[in-house]
């Protein structure tokens, strides 16, 4: 049986004022504060301050600066528009006097209303996809970005070098991932999750136009400096995010280099409920 979830401890903001919270943060061997993390945790503000009636539709975060490991963040919600069926909260994340990160999130009533989505693609079953890890090993195990990650098991599904896919410049990438542990009933933490989740695999398909296969994350780590300019997110029904989602991973463009990269997530029964676009500064090391 799985544990009480460390990954929502991380997500559980301690209450400082009104629609303040301070937290800590997780340490994954980066140089930096891991940018799923600060997706989450804003999340979670935002979802607070919409209240019990509504619900996260969308989000869309902007990285600023780097953050560190070791001090403690500030959260600062501002309501921008509170009507009845929708909501616009701001989020800002500080540490010290340094802002790291701004998220402006929608929320909502749930409605019944227009409803539909695109066939889920056919990849392996989580049980069928080899560990994450495991993948990694030919190029000489993971990265250090990976050192700290255990709240998240990430495996991979088919990766057919030769497929082709109209909406992207490189096959896609087919990842399995869920929370270690048990998560909360609660729909917010959830949502957040799934925040955290979704910057785990995303730079290492922006590169994969370039010859990188997924699990090359030493080679990566090397021959790449890369750095999350904006993430943003768009939620649709209900969903666990410690059980499993399959992310669908595609690269459609790269200019001057910044790459886009997107990913849409599907439950084990095929519904899509999550989708993400990220802009990724990418250069090669000299």
């Amino acid at each position: 049986m799985r544990t009480t979830s460390k990954l929502a401890g991380l997500l559980d903001l301690t209450e400082v004022g009104e629609l303040r919270w301070t937290t800590a943060s997780d340490n994954l061997g980066l140089p930096q504060l891991f940018g799923g993390q600060l997706v989450g945790q804003t999340l979670v503000a935002a979802g607070r301050a919409l209240g019990d009636d509504k619900t996260i539709h969308s989000s869309y975060t902007s990285f600023l600066r780097a953050g560190r490991h070791d001090e403690p963040l500030t959260l600062a919600a501002e309501v921008v528009r509170a009507g009845r069926q929708q909501a616009t909260i701001r989020v800002e994340v500080q540490q010290g006097d340094r802002l790291l990160c701004v998220s402006t999130v929608t929320g909502g009533v749930v409605d019944d209303g227009i409803a539909h989505q695109r066939p889920a693609p056919q990849t392996r079953a989580p049980h069928d996809s080899p560990p994450f890890a495991e993948l990694a090993e030919a190029d000489g195990g993971l990265s250090a970005m990976w050192d700290g990650m255990d709240s998240v098991e990430v495996r991979v599904g088919d990766v057919d070098p030769a497929a082709h896919a109209a909406h992207s410049a490189a096959p896609p990438v087919h990842v399995w991932m869920r929370a270690t542990d048990e998560l909360p009933d609660d729909r917010l933490f959830h949502i957040a999750a799934a925040g955290y989740q979704s910057d785990l695999m995303l730079m290492s398909t922006a590169v994969t136009p370039q010859g990188l296969a997924v699990g090359m994350e030493n080679t990566f780590a090397r021959d790449w400096w890369a750095v999350s300019l904006d993430h943003a997110m768009w939620f649709q029904g209900d969903f666990r995010a410690d059980d499993w989602l399959m992310w669908e991973h595609v690269t459609p463009m790269a200019h001057a280099s910044r790459a886009l990269v997107q990913a849409t997530a599907f439950t084990a029964d095929g519904a899509a409920v999550c989708h993400v676009t990220q802009q990724a500064l990418l250069r090669r090391q000299a």
